[in-house]
């Protein structure tokens, strides 16, 4: 493999406006050729997005924001690694870090990444009633300012409102608070609060609440308050459409999205990637979202010995995309729509992809066939042509592309206090998860699938969770019901037909401090047998059972029965 060394074309450490500029050319020359290591020496690289390359991109689960500018595009290329030698990459404002588009054996390994200025900002609790909150807030770390009542931060150049809702965290355990919630200030609806902002002293700033409500009662003063002014709109690594690409040995601090989003691709393999909290800064949030998302992988998804803490959403999330029967105009011929605003102008497949129309109610499927042909109409709509007769294309109804189904092994990870759940796992493969360890607010393992409202698909059929630490897991009941959760969406099931087909939890340790441990719906086979139960204080207990089951067909558990319903 040729080894290229990126200094020998400028580009070196420094904070230096025109040196995306130099990767350009630099790509620009190599382009096309195989085999090539590029090396980037110890230091930080200031990465700005004047001289980035632009691209219209819809990237699944984040906010629809195009074009987007990128730093490291690879469309179309093939061998390559890219090592970096300790490297810090320090990106300025709106742009994505790495596109790996149609790409073939691809690996990154030795860089740290991390932003200026983050899209989130902080602020700490220092005073508290039932109407009046006032926060202590970094203005040199985080910018900001109030106008006509309501508060501002600068990002960079550009002023953005705090309007996506807040997330407070226990300034103990770096963590969630303790059957907390997600709050928001003047959005229109039910659920925010009106509020009104004002200056009240040097980094001091003063929320008073202007209608009938008052803050949680889970509020503590010297509690943070993460502050949320900017759209989940640029993931770390956004890679789509490839094969064989391997992230190793790369540390994550913060990103305006997630920091790994994949749109079929085969074979991931995910190895000592690690989305932390930055060591020398204060800061309590990493990603403003998922940590590794995957939207209709094949062949094999591999995650080993990852640490992935304190993301503003769930660490692991693997799923395919329902898209609704909009128009019926043939027996083999639909327009489809693409309904959950984060999945828009996602193409479902291409020609030669199996695909199931599938009972919107019952998330059951009625038949399968060949697609023919598939157009993209716009963002919204799609054409797609089956290669046969179909007897139940039905408005209301949804299709699902069945030739992406991955296997999953994820194997001595840690996740830990993050908002909401830990992996969600919604795959028809193969599925190993063995010797993590979970800290989650939520459930720790949720098997879902909605054909209703998230329109995440993915019937599961062989799930095992071994050896694995679960503690203190869904201290929050509004992002779990219990540490494991299998909770597809459909509105009833038929008599001997379930979503889900079989889960086996063995050999686990559970650290609770209530009696919770599954809670499952619409499965045919749950194994839950030689797992380790210890009962602890750390929070007050919630209601539940161990296992409460319904309409799960078959159990098999060491579990005593009076500790089930």
């Amino acid at each position: 493999m040729r080894q290229v060394y990126v200094k020998e074309y400028g580009i070196t450490p420094g904070n230096d406006r025109a040196l995306l500029w130099k990767v350009r050319m630099m790509l620009d020359e190599l382009q096309g050729t195989m085999g090539i290591e590029f090396v980037f020496e110890s230091g930080t690289y200031h990465f700005y997005p004047d001289y980035a390359v632009e691209k219209t991109l819809y990237i699944s689960n984040h906010d629809e924001d195009v074009p987007k500018r990128i730093a490291f595009d690879f469309s179309g290329w093939r061998k390559v690694k890219i090592r970096g030698e300790g490297a810090v990459f320090l990106f300025h404002t709106d742009i994505l870090p790495f596109h790996l588009d149609r790409c073939h054996e691809i690996l990154i390994e030795g860089i740290t990444i991390d932003y200026e200025r983050t899209g989130y900002s902080e602020g700490e609790i220092v005073e508290l009633s039932g109407k009046r909150m006032v926060l202590r807030i970094d203005r040199k770390e985080y910018p900001y300012r109030v106008f006509h009542g309501e508060l501002y931060f600068e990002e960079e150049g550009a002023y953005h409102p705090l309007y996506y809702g807040c997330l407070e965290m226990d300034r103990r355990r770096n963590a969630p608070v303790y059957q907390g919630r997600d709050i928001s200030f003047n959005r229109p609806y039910p659920s925010s609060y009106g509020a009104v902002f004002r200056e009240a002293g040097e980094n001091l700033v003063e929320v008073t609440l202007t209608e009938d409500q008052q803050f949680p009662e889970t509020s503590r003063e010297g509690n943070r308050m993460i502050l949320r002014h900017h759209l989940r709109t640029h993931p770390c690594f956004y890679i789509t459409g490839s094969e064989g690409i391997t992230l190793r040995d790369i540390t994550i601090y913060h990103c305006t999205g997630m920091a790994v989003i994949s749109q079929f691709t085969k074979d991931i393999t995910i190895e000592r990637v690690c989305l932390v909290r930055h060591p020398q800064k204060d800061r309590i949030f990493t990603a403003t979202a998922d940590g590794f998302h995957f939207v209709y992988a094949g062949g094999k998804i591999h995650i080993k010995n990852c640490v992935l803490e304190n993301q503003l959403d769930d660490p692991v999330n693997i799923h395919g995309i329902y898209g609704r029967i909009h128009k019926v105009t043939s027996k083999r011929e639909v327009i489809v729509e693409l309904v959950e605003s984060m999945q828009k102008g996602v193409l479902l497949g291409t020609a030669g992809d199996y695909f199931a129309v599938i009972d919107n109610r019952t998330m059951l499927e009625q038949e399968h066939a060949v697609i023919a042909e598939i157009t993209w109409m716009n963002s919204d709509y799609q054409r797609i042509v089956f290669a046969e007769d179909m007897e139940n294309l039905i408005p209301g109804f949804v299709v699902e592309n069945q030739s992406w189904v991955p296997d999953v092994l994820i194997e001595g990870c840690t996740f830990r206090n993050n908002r909401a759940r830990g992996l969600l796992l919604t795959s028809a493969g193969d599925v190993l998860v063995r010797d993590n360890t979970f800290e989650t607010p939520g459930a720790a393992i949720l098997i879902e699938g909605d054909s209703n409202y998230w329109f995440e698909s993915g019937a599961t059929r062989h799930i095992v969770i071994e050896g694995n630490r679960f503690h203190h897991c869904a201290y929050v009941s509004a992002w779990g019901k219990a540490p494991i959760q299998v909770s597809p969406s459909a509105l009833v099931w038929e008599k001997d037909r379930r979503y889900h087909q079989y889960l086996e939890v063995r050999g686990n340790v559970f650290q609770c401090c209530d009696d919770r441990l599954v809670n499952a719906v619409n499965l045919k086979k749950l194994v839950f047998l030689d797992n380790k139960i210890e009962r602890t204080t750390v929070f007050e207990p919630i209601k539940g059972q161990a296992l409460e089951l319904d309409g799960v067909l078959e159990v098999e558990t060491d579990i005593n029965k009076e500790q089930q319903i």
